[in-house]
């Protein structure tokens, strides 16, 4: 807690998910910092699973060192920058966990900006699933697309944003598994002009039955373990950690080649991820490549996230 010298960690209210319900008892928590340049107010749930607890913990500190970050290109003659984070529960019936955080954050300029994050946990271990861990693969995400995209255009009276709703798994990374549906949520600008606000989709879980995984802890790289011939091929798919590092770069790459507009920069971004692929190939050679894995595919994912 050093490092946050002056934050304020509050046990603001403790309460059960829900009368006679099997979930988790949750405790609600706030970290607070105010001086001359951030105002920052994170809440954030404490549920007595420690997993879960140390996810969202890292979620919420994670979340004002960046906000501090942001705020040291902040003017002397701006107004003093604000980031605002709220919860709900969306789930808690001893089977998963899934909470939401709305984040709400001025900066400067025309208007504030909104953002929202989810985590879905398992139970009763507490591990973290992704949807392209719950869905099949390409396949699924793709099926997600176009049910959200017909359902957008329904709402919005046009169709979205191409490249905020295309089957791409990070345009669905804000999501929360229900028992009966999945709840999809979109913040402004994703799909549609600021003035839209954000949005949501609501897919029932009956047109997803052809597209969900039978086991969601199995690993879920981005390519199928069914045709994994390499030596590293195969030390991914025997581990889930090293699955989703190697799905969630091949995911960072995808939409951050999406988004480069210009021919000569879809180029140098596709030599780039060739020549960091041929790296990992020469470097992690031994016959327990998993740690040097683990460092390269974290290395390139904080790369690839970059603006």
């Amino acid at each position: 807690m050093n490092r946050y010298c002056g934050l304020a960690l509050l046990l603001v209210l403790l309460t059960p998910a829900a009368a006679g319900a099997p979930g988790l008892l949750v405790a609600k928590k706030t970290i607070t910092l105010k001086n001359n340049d951030v105002d920052i107010a994170i809440e954030y749930p404490q549920t007595g699973s420690r997993t879960i607890d140390a996810t969202l913990l890292a979620y919420a500190k994670d979340s004002v060192t960046k906000f501090k970050d942001a705020a040291i290109d902040r003017q002397a003659d701006e107004n003093v920058y604000m980031l605002e984070t709220t919860y709900e529960i969306e789930r808690n019936d001893g089977k998963m966990f899934a909470v939401v955080f709305n984040e709400y954050a001025y900066t400067g300029g025309a208007h504030p900006n909104d953002n929202t994050v989810t985590f879905n946990f398992l139970l009763p271990d507490g591990a973290q699933v992704f949807l392209a861990e719950i869905l099949d693969g390409a396949r699924g995400i793709a099926t997600v697309s176009k049910l959200a995209t017909a359902q957008l255009t329904r709402t919005l009276g046009n169709p979205p944003e191409p490249l905020g709703a295309g089957p791409l798994a990070d345009n669905f990374k804000a999501f929360v598994w229900l028992p009966a549906k999945v709840h999809i949520y979109f913040p402004s600008y994703q799909v549609a002009a600021y003035a839209a606000g954000p949005q949501e989709v609501v897919i029932p879980l009956a047109q997803l039955k052809d597209v969900v995984r039978p086991d969601w802890r199995a690993p879920a790289p981005s390519f199928d373990c069914k045709s994994a011939v390499t030596h590293i091929e195969t030390a991914i798919c025997a581990d889930a950690t090293l699955a989703r590092l190697d799905r969630l770069v091949a995911e960072a790459y995808q939409t951050k080649l999406g988004y480069a507009f210009e021919p000569a920069d879809k180029e140098k971004l596709r030599q780039l991820q060739r020549v960091w692929i041929a790296t990992r190939n020469a470097s992690c050679t031994g016959a327990t490549p998993g740690h040097c894995l683990a460092k390269l595919y974290l290395d390139r994912l904080a790369i690839l996230k970059q603006p």
